[in-house]
């Protein structure tokens, strides 16, 4: 008796929850359920984002997906210019990647012998898409879901630091670009970037970049002293579909490079090697570089 009881109050809840009165918002579920009846391959698991892939795979895993091989290194060389740059110093490293996308340069950087990489994305497809990445490579990496600032922040206070970060197209995506490298200065010694910045002149000649960008809205912000102008770029008719590759936010900020520059030697990044600098890039002007704290 006392078990039919039970089972009656646990049916009305659960009806309660599924079934909801006409007044009250009902449960929404975002996942679809979908079933694979083929049998379990690696183009199975890509098949999970058929037509959202930017990247293709390398040929030995026997993969159709995007159309750009990133994996490749002749396709994008940015790790291998940076390993040698260091000396070789990423085998064996521990490297943290800020936001792998599509773990291109996650697969990269075990290839050349990291000894450990952890990434962080948060952005949900991007992430399932990581681990689908992981599981078609065998990647032994680790990666996390959520926000790389208060994980650097808990890192920093930790006391847990990195022989390198990796950070590829995140500064021109933050709301707080400073905040980023300031807690990047707390965990590591050298940095890679890739990033985007703003110049007045190119961008405000050229109405398709213009056009994403309000000056009313630019904030002068102070850093330990560090004064710098932050110029506000609207995410205003971009794709943000599966993929998307943008920030969290509506909108950003993005730095001039020469404050990139300065404001990182401030952070005690005193050795600054460019790979490439694209003021002319299809999307703004674009530098990629590694930045060094030099040996006392």
């Amino acid at each position: 008796m006392a078990k039919m009881k039970l089972f009656t109050r646990i049916r009305k809840k659960l009806c309660k929850i599924l079934c909801p009165k006409d007044n009250e918002t009902p449960v929404k579920y975002e996942m679809k359920e979908v079933y694979c009846q083929q049998r379990p391959s690696n183009q199975t698991m890509a098949d999970i984002f058929k037509g959202a892939w930017f990247s293709s795979f390398p040929e030995r895993y026997q993969v159709e997906a995007g159309a750009i091989n990133h994996f490749d290194f002749s396709t994008d060389p940015r790790i291998q210019w940076a390993n040698q740059v260091m000396k070789g110093a990423i085998k064996n490293a521990r490297v943290l990647e800020l936001g792998p996308y599509e773990a291109y340069n996650t697969w990269q950087l075990e290839q050349l012998g990291a000894r450990e990489v952890i990434a962080v994305e948060n952005n949900k497809i991007s992430y399932l898409k990581c681990l689908v990445v992981k599981e078609i490579t065998g990647l032994n990496v680790r990666f996390l879901y959520g926000d790389f600032i208060p994980y650097l922040d808990h890192c920093a206070k930790a006391g847990e630091s990195f022989d390198m970060v990796w950070a590829s197209g995140v500064l021109y995506h933050q709301i707080e670009p400073l905040r980023l490298l300031e807690l990047v200065a707390k965990v590591t010694s050298k940095v890679f970037i890739h990033t985007h910045y703003y110049d007045e002149k190119i961008i405000t000649d050229n109405p398709d970049l213009n056009i994403y960008f309000y000056p009313k809205k630019n904030l002068v912000k102070e850093v330990n002293g560090f004064k710098v102008r932050l110029h506000y770029k609207s995410y205003r008719g971009s794709n943000k579909g599966a993929i998307f590759s943008g920030g969290a936010h509506d909108y950003c900020y993005w730095l001039e490079k020469e404050d990139i520059f300065a404001f990182l030697e401030q952070l005690r990044f005193t050795k600054i090697t460019i790979e490439v600098d694209s003021p002319g890039h299809i999307n703004g002007p674009g530098i990629c570089f590694l930045a060094e704290k030099e040996e006392k």
